[in-house]
């Protein structure tokens, strides 16, 4: 039993899982389908479990005609061949490969979906460098004959509805990065001392900016309409303070001192030869501004959504905010397909590499980078998050430096804490218990949430915990 339960706990759940497939199928009754998904045109083999090719590589359409013709083909060879179960391995290649798992499960397959990375490995174990259509799909073959990949159906639900939304925002978020990165190149023409500069104070070299945040309401405004060094010495000091005060931009006078000796002593070009950029650094703020609106209606949305999960539980935790929560949740998935919170880190790829052999003690490296990548982005945001917003995990984090880790290593441990945790209090449906005496649920939710979803969540989660409870 002890052998069992330390197998099942290095294969995971899926490990398992398919072992007992294979064992009460019989290899002999296999038929193994592989499937190389691509935009247009997939490319599938159909072989038995020892590698037999039963019918070589051909194409067919990602729509039902292309399906139809798969599976008209898996019933001659079941039927020919004396076969019990069709499994099905693809591998995942961008979004392609989703519509047909669903519909293949749904046509009673058993289904394998194989990491990019894991059929790589396995060409790279076969000394062959070469990638085509034909080797991808013996990679496939392979890869399952191995038992590598996942039996876990698609997220469906809010899950998956909150996986799409928080992923969405992350490339917005993304595209906002680089819009603000081209205006300030745009402002380093115009203006090239509007940034800031390096000026001396007190015998040291310092970097004085008129504004703490380059993106604010009151550097916008300037930025749109009176950027160039001689529109800031036209208007004055006293234009500053009345456009201050006419456009609610609360420019304070140390700021619009600093504007106008920078703009005296700019070394920018002469407003006429500028017209480009202004022009151009117009467009980005447009840009901007849409990227803003969209990233808050689609928070928003989150926030709605994540609020009715199961997984909004996590949010009684300082240092986690509704974002964070959520992105954290939907990369987590339906957690009843794992039985500790072990497998959801090494899912991540967050686990740590451990060499040991011949009764050594163990060595630590860095982390496997074996999982999803989102995942394990998310894992160290929110263990960068932790570490600033959450007292007790603080305290984990600079234990963590006086030991000698490095910060990042600090964050991904901190990051596997929180899945840990998370996975308790997601399954056990209890709240975030803490010794702070600073620490009240109320005032924790109105910081991250809007009042009626505040509401919400006392109806959802503390009348249960209650119950539960008494």
């Amino acid at each position: 039993m002890m052998a069992y339960t330390l197998l099942n706990y290095i294969q995971g759940k899926n490990g398992s899982r398919w072992a007992q497939f294979v064992r009460e199928t019989g290899t002999d009754s296999m038929l193994i389908v592989a499937i190389d998904a691509a935009k247009y045109t997939h490319k599938a083999i159909i072989c038995t479990f020892y590698g037999d090719v039963l019918v070589k590589p051909f194409e067919f359409d990602a729509s039902m005609t292309g399906l139809e013709k798969v599976k008209e083909q898996i019933r001659i060879e079941k039927d020919r061949n004396g076969m019990k179960e069709v499994v099905v391995g693809v591998e995942t290649t961008g979004h392609y490969y989703e519509d047909l798992v669903r519909r293949c499960q749904s046509e009673g397959y058993h289904v394998r979906i194989l990491n990019a990375a894991t059929t790589a490995q396995e060409r790279q174990a076969l000394l062959n460098w070469s990638k085509t259509d034909n080797l991808d799909l013996m990679a496939i073959v392979q890869s399952m004959i191995h038992g590598r990949g996942t039996s876990n159906e698609l997220s469906v639900g809010d899950v998956h509805n909150l996986q799409k939304l928080t992923r969405a925002r992350r490339v917005l978020v993304g595209e906002r990065t680089s819009t603000e990165n081209l205006i300030r190149v745009h402002v380093d023409h115009i203006f090239r001392e509007f940034q800031g500069k390096s000026i001396w104070v007190n015998g040291k070299r310092e970097h004085v900016s008129p504004f703490s945040k380059l993106f604010a309401k009151a550097p916008r405004y300037l930025m749109r309409h009176s950027l160039h060094p001689s529109d800031i010495l036209s208007l004055g000091e006293e234009g500053l303070r009345e456009l201050s005060i006419r456009e609610n931009l609360k420019l304070r006078d140390k700021t619009i001192k600093i504007l106008i000796d920078y703009a005296q002593n700019s070394i920018s070009q002469p407003k006429e030869f500028l017209e480009a950029d202004q022009f151009l650094l117009r467009l980005e703020l447009d840009r901007l501004d849409l990227l803003d609106k969209q990233i808050q209606i689609l928070e928003r949305e989150i926030e709605d959504l994540f609020i009715q999960t199961e997984g909004a539980v996590i949010l009684s935790v300082p240092g986690i905010g509704v974002v964070t929560g959520a992105e954290l949740y939907a990369e987590m998935g339906d957690i009843s397909d794992f039985d500790h919170a072990g497998q959801l880190i090494k899912m991540a790829g967050t686990n740590p590499i451990v060499k040991q052999s011949g009764g050594k003690k163990p060595s630590y490296f860095g982390v496997s980078k074996q999982g999803r990548r989102t995942f394990r982005n998310v894992t160290y945001q929110v263990g960068r998050s932790l570490a600033v917003n959450n007292p007790e995990m603080k305290q984990k984090y600079l234990a963590f430096k006086e030991r000698g880790k490095h910060p990042r290593q600090a964050y991904v441990a901190l990051g596997n804490r929180m899945i840990r945790l998370a996975f308790s209090m997601i399954r056990n449906q209890t709240l975030y218990r803490t010794d702070q005496p600073n620490y009240v649920l109320f005032d924790e939710l109105s910081k991250k949430l809007r009042m009626p979803n505040v509401k919400r969540f006392y109806s959802n989660f503390v009348s249960s915990t209650v119950c539960q409870s008494a």
